[in-house]
């Protein structure tokens, strides 16, 4: 696809089929995700990519564990009991459930800027690592396999921490779902441009 188009007609794909991505699929778009602009040259990203049966079960138990935690205790609007338990209804019939996860983390081991500056290197790092996953999930819909950007992980980074054993010094900010979309997606509106806009 052009890249417009791709920027177009992607949307998060919360349902996936089965069907494995092959490893060198997989490889490809942790590739595409370090082409990513890059704070200082300092590439202060790490990703753990998920992909044995028994490691993708836990990670989907812990986003559900996580996803009930912030719809009943995060947002200000917060869900009715109701429909909090139709999420989780979801949830277990399959929602998330992807035959690969990526796990997004900021690595911290290897510093550029003074101990003085250290939350602003931080959010540096939070914000390259934005731009990498960005380019994955691009990158993905680009070869036809659908993903959803999962942030409710950082509400539970010790118990994801558990399953995927990340190196010390690397902060988990986000697990991306990978997979063929099971059903037909389609982008939602946004906002028009002039409504988040100024030209000065």
């Amino acid at each position: 696809m052009a890249c417009l188009e791709v920027l177009f007609t992607r949307c998060s794909v919360r349902w996936f089929k089965p069907d494995p991505i092959p490893l060198e699929v997989v490889n490809k778009l942790i590739e595409a995700a370090t082409r990513a602009p890059t704070a200082q040259g300092a590439e202060q990203w790490f990703f753990i990519v998920v992909r044995s049966e028994e490691k993708r079960r836990e990670v989907h138990r812990l986003l559900r564990i996580a996803h009930e935690y912030y719809a009943r205790r995060v947002l200000l609007a917060q869900y009715s009991p109701e429909a909090v338990a139709k999420w989780m209804d979801r949830i277990d019939k399959g929602m998330y459930s992807a035959p690969v996860y990526v796990a997004a983390f900021i690595d911290m081991r290897k510093r550029v800027y003074k101990e003085e500056f250290y939350e602003y290197e931080r959010l540096m790092a939070v914000q390259s690592l934005s731009a990498a996953i960005e380019n994955l999930v691009i990158a993905a819909w680009s070869m036809g396999i659908g993903s959803v950007w999962l942030g409710v992980p950082v509400l539970l980074r010790e118990e994801f921490n558990k399953v995927l054993n990340p190196p010390p010094g690397c902060e988990l900010q986000a697990i991306v779902a990978l997979g063929y979309p099971a059903e037909a997606v389609k982008p939602r509106k946004r906002r028009n441009v002039s409504e988040v806009t100024a030209v000065i």
